[in-house]
């Protein structure tokens, strides 16, 4: 196989891999927005969004999707050189969505090994617990605003229109505000359950 078909059979690896992965995240984006109307709420949609992605053949998709999207990601990275600003921007958010779609999946993998149910609480505890909240603030709203910042560079590099990716990007930095304000309560902080704050205390070392 030529570096030609090694690059194009990465190229298209990628591609499809960060389709599949964006109508996921579309949805789980809509269902962490639902926070703002209350803890009850986000997981009444979880609920419902759980019958198609926790089936075993959408899992599997989507856990193939993920690791996909990163190999290809990191070999694209390496392989292309990178000159324009929409270009560094869409290699440094996607060099954060790398490590946070690893360590975000291998979270959630664990706390269900463990018996936890990884819904609303179990994203919550690390953004209510001091002092776990001065990581998994940042952690969240730099993994929102590297979505919407990725999404924003592709779009400028294949259409040129600054203005529609400006408003892909502006839009993405205020979800990933709502987002946090939604699981904090409006930064007023929310009550987690004793196994879901022992779980992120223990995580954390606190």
């Amino acid at each position: 196989m030529t570096k030609r078909t090694t690059a194009l059979y990465t190229k298209a690896g990628h591609y499809w891999s960060g389709i599949t992965l964006a109508v996921f995240i579309g949805f789980h984006l809509f269902n962490q927005l639902a926070s703002l109307m209350g803890a009850n709420a986000h997981i009444t949609v979880m609920q419902a969004f759980r019958t198609v992605y926790r089936h075993p053949v959408a899992e599997t998709i989507l856990l193939a999707a993920v690791a996909f999207q990163v190999i290809t990601g990191l070999l694209l990275i390496f392989t292309r050189k990178r000159s324009s600003l929409a270009e560094k921007i869409q290699v440094y958010s996607g060099l954060y969505l790398s490590f946070f779609l690893l360590f975000h999946v291998g979270a959630v993998l664990y706390g269900r090994s463990r018996g936890l149910d990884t819904n609303f609480y179990f994203a919550a505890a690390g953004l209510n617990i001091y002092p776990a909240t001065f990581f998994f603030i940042p952690y969240y709203l730099l993994a929102v605003s590297a979505i919407s910042l990725h999404v924003a560079a592709i779009h400028y590099i294949k259409t040129g229109s600054r203005r529609w990716s400006g408003a892909i990007a502006v839009t993405g930095l205020l979800a990933a505000v709502l987002i946090i304000t939604g699981f904090t309560n409006g930064f007023r902080w929310r009550h987690m359950p004793a196994a879901n704050e022992q779980f992120i205390r223990q995580s954390v070392g606190g």
